[in-house]
């Protein structure tokens, strides 16, 4: 696709509602813009041909995930419920594995699968991890750009010289057979994490297996990692990558194995937020920034410099909300109001979050989700649940209320051999009729079925039915605990007619 430029000025005698006169036009030619992301300069010629100046431009493409059928039949783009308010999201699983101030790290190498695991186990409703890709264009789960090596294999104990080099110069098997350490460890040789530690432990397990191996109720914020330039010029890193081609990767491991959990995007990357919103429909996305703040280096980007940025772009973007850095919410706590009355969904991240007072504010002050470090000991949930379990456990057993009373229903226009079964048991019946339910069952937001079985069994309430329902045999009807859901209807008046 080409693009013309035309330029038009207003002359110096012009007289009110005569038009600007067409002074030049510019070309932007496809052989331009062979990046995904770059800066264009292209000359402005008059309308007599001569060159008379340039345009320098900063440009975005951004292409369909290629061999991908897309549709409207979900779309999750924008989709928060009210309910979801002061989540608990695990930093990197349980929490920083490498600070300075040692007493301050989780006791599990962040960013595994032991350390996003141990945070679902101490009642995370989601956990938040870094994604970014191998030499050999792997998702894997790391946060820093870089890693330190040393040039022996696992299971030697000779100390040698480490070498930093970047996370995208190593293929998957590389990052898996070499000693690794992390940045803040390599350079004196002292780790605080062993080879010999269980599979569970290791670094950089790939995203595919952390989206298998976790239990499905649990929400992921997924980070998407991208080099910034700083405010100097520099750059973190320089990136080989197409953009598209770096993005397409991992959406497509996220939406081939993502199944019903709740995901949410993440980058502090505005263009990225942008790209993913435009190229998916089923995940919403969330704008990091880190604001104003001396702890880190100012983004050159003036997008992130400011909550007020934050929001326009979210609002231009139409992504679902922004993910603010916690310092500038205790400066200003006015600004999540701000953030709110937009119509965005409010995140917050940093170290000020590693405390339960801090938490318990920010919650108050109506965040939608804390992320913070060390779940396992700043965590107040009295049953350490994920809110998207108990979600998921509420509409099923009403859903299974409904089907059975649905099908009591059902049962007053024929006759039958024998009286309505008041002795019900979830754990053998749980399925019921799934073809005359299926309206219903559409309608839930549970993970799966045969992930809540368990959870429905055992619990039981009475349900009076109505006349238009009433059998001679019995009145009363045994089922599942369930929770009015007028909306779960659907078309099944029958079922609507018995609550």
């Amino acid at each position: 696709m080409a693009y013309l430029v035309d330029y038009y000025v207003y002359g110096s005698r012009t007289f009110p509602g005569e038009p600007p006169n067409h002074i030049g036009f510019s070309y932007i030619l496809p052989s331009t813009l062979q990046a995904s992301v770059g800066i264009l300069t292209v000359p402005i010629t008059s309308t007599k041909h001569r060159p008379i100046g340039q345009l320098t431009l900063e440009y975005v493409v951004i292409k369909s995930i290629p061999d991908y059928p897309w549709d409207m039949s979900i779309s999750y783009a924008k989709h928060w419920e009210q309910k979801w308010s002061g989540l608990d999201v695990g930093h990197r699983g349980l929490g920083t594995s490498f600070k300075f101030e040692t007493k301050n790290c989780a006791n599990v190498r962040e960013n595994t699968l032991a350390s996003l695991k141990t945070a679902s186990y101490y009642g995370a409703d989601m956990v938040e991890f870094d994604v970014q890709l191998s030499k050999d264009h792997v998702p894997v789960v790391y946060h820093d750009f870089y890693v330190s090596i040393s040039l022996k294999r696992k299971k030697q104990t000779e100390v040698m010289d480490t070498l930093e080099i970047p996370v995208k110069e190593l293929t998957l098997e590389q990052l898996h057979l070499l000693k690794v350490y992390h940045v803040a460890e390599g350079g004196e040789n002292n780790p605080r994490f062993f080879d010999d530690d269980l599979e569970d432990h290791q670094p950089f397990p790939t995203l595919q297996s952390v989206l298998l191996e976790l239990e499905s109720h649990v929400g992921f914020n997924i980070e998407i990692k991208w080099t910034m330039q700083l405010k100097d010029g520099t750059f973190e890193l320089y990136h080989p990558f197409d953009l598209n081609m770096y993005l397409d990767i991992i959406l497509k491991v996220v939406l081939e194995y993502g199944g019903d959990r709740k995901i949410v995007f993440s980058s502090f990357n505005p263009d990225i937020c942008a790209m993913i919103r435009l190229k998916q429909n089923k995940y919403p996305v969330v704008f990091l920034t880190q604001g104003i703040t001396t702890k880190y280096p100012t983004y050159h980007d003036p997008r992130c410099q400011n909550i007020p940025m934050a929001i326009r772009h979210a609002l231009a973007a139409d992504i679902l909300g922004i993910n603010v850095h916690t310092e500038e919410i205790l400066r200003d706590p006015s600004k999540v109001k701000m953030v709110k009355d937009a119509g965005l969904i409010i995140f917050c991240w940093g170290d000020d979050n590693n405390d339960k007072d801090t938490i318990r504010h920010l919650k108050k002050l109506g965040l939608h989700a804390v992320i913070y470090d060390k779940i396992d000991e700043y965590n107040s949930k009295e049953v350490k649940e994920s809110i998207f379990l108990v979600d998921a456990r509420e509409n099923q057993k009403a859903l299974i209320a409904l089907a059975q009373c649905s099908q009591a229903c059902n049962a007053t226009q024929a006759p039958i051999p024998g009286p309505i079964n008041t002795n019900y048991n979830a754990e053998k019946e749980y399925l019921l009729d799934l073809e005359k339910t299926r309206n219903l069952l559409s309608t839930s937001t549970a993970t799966s079925l045969s992930s809540l079985t368990k959870s429905t069994g055992g619990d039981s309430i009475s349900m009076k039915v109505p006349s238009s329902c009433e059998s001679t045999e019995s009145k009363e009807i045994i089922c599942g605990q369930a929770t009015a859901l007028p909306e779960a209807y659907g078309e099944d008046e029958s079922a609507k007619d018995c609550l």
